[in-house]
Parts: structure tokens; C-alpha cells; sequence
């Protein structure tokens, strides 16, 4: 055998491993890129273009909105410092995608428009959350929540309701015994 019968052997091997390679059903990532609008569970990533807004609830918890309406609670994985409900945000966007794990910077206002870079830190998975849970983790994060005296959020209180106690009969007095009954 010749060498270039030889190269075209291996061209059309490699071409028919890659043809089988693409036609196999591609691993969970893969699948969460061919239909962005199924929130089946926590994602590790979220195209670009379905982002509608995020949304800052604390140096913890960042909030996407995608155009359908879906909502992503992102649990960071550490404590980001400086990161406020008014902070803003510079987001790495690597393949049109952010992913978990990916980095972002915190951008610190130091004048009107004039911002500065500051702390750098690592996005969590997207885990899909109804506006109910979204509605709770909001109360639950919120810096200046009303507190009532005890110092506890109204949202958090116990409520109690009065109620009567079921009679109980007399104890019988010293020295004398119970009828039976």
C-alpha cells in the first residue's frame, strides 16, 4: 500500500469517527445548550442571550432572570466582600455562556459614573427557583428588613392565639380519698 492510499484510509476512519461522535447524544451540559428554556434542575451554565436582568440580593446570592421568566438563584461559593445589593457587576462572558465556577469583578463607585475595580469572585450553579422562593430568599437577605422589638423580622415571628384549657377537675384535699369511679 502506497502512502497516499495510506493518508485516505486514515482521512475516512477519522471522518467516520467523528461522524459517530457527533451523531451519540452529547453529555448533560451539552443537552442544557439544546433547549435553554427546560429548568430540570441546578445548571452549570446560561447562554447570554436569555439573560433578561440579574438581580443582587447579598454578597451571596445573585438572582438571573432569563426572557422566559425563568429565575436562577446563584449561590456563590464564598462570601464575595463588597458585593451589595447596589453594586455593579462585571461579568466574564467566555463562548456566549456563564458558566459556574466563572470569575467576576465587583466594580466600586468611587464618584459619580467613575468605577473601580475591586474584589474578584467565583459564580455557583444556577439552580431554577419559583418567584414564592424568590419572594422568601429577598426577606430573608434583605439588610434593612423592619425588626420588631425582640429584634426579629415580623416575617419571622411566631403567632400564638389564645386558648381556653380543658377544665380539669378538683384534686381531692389532704386526708381525703378519691371515689372510684
Amino acid at each position: 500500500m502506497d502512502k497516499m492510499t495510506a493518508i485516505q484510509r486514515a482521512g475516512a476512519a477519522c471522518a467516520g469517527l467523528l461522524a459517530a461522535a457527533l451523531a451519540v447524544p452529547g453529555t448533560g451540559q451539552q443537552a442544557e445548550e439544546a433547549d435553554p428554556t427546560t429548568p430540570a434542575g441546578p445548571r452549570s451554565c446560561l447562554a447570554r442571550p436569555i439573560i433578561d436582568r440579574t438581580k443582587i440580593l447579598n454578597g451571596r446570592n445573585i438572582v438571573f432572570v432569563t426572557r422566559d421568566r425563568t429565575i436562577y438563584n446563584n449561590e456563590l461559593p464564598k462570601e464575595c466582600p463588597s458585593l451589595t445589593r447596589r453594586s455593579l457587576v462585571n461579568y466574564g462572558i467566555q463562548n456566549g455562556r456563564v458558566c459556574a465556577g466563572d470569575r467576576f469583578q465587583v466594580l466600586w463607585e468611587n464618584g459619580p459614573g467613575n468605577y473601580q475595580p475591586s474584589a474578584m469572585c467565583q459564580l455557583g450553579a444556577f439552580v431554577p427557583i419559583t418567584e414564592t422562593e424568590l419572594d422568601d430568599l429577598m426577606a430573608m437577605t434583605e439588610q434593612n428588613r423592619e425588626r420588631s422589638k425582640r429584634g426579629r423580622s415580623k416575617r419571622e415571628a411566631v403567632t400564638t392565639e389564645p386558648v381556653e384549657a380543658p377544665l380539669a377537675t378538683p384534686a381531692p384535699a389532704a386526708g381525703e380519698t378519691a371515689a372510684p369511679q
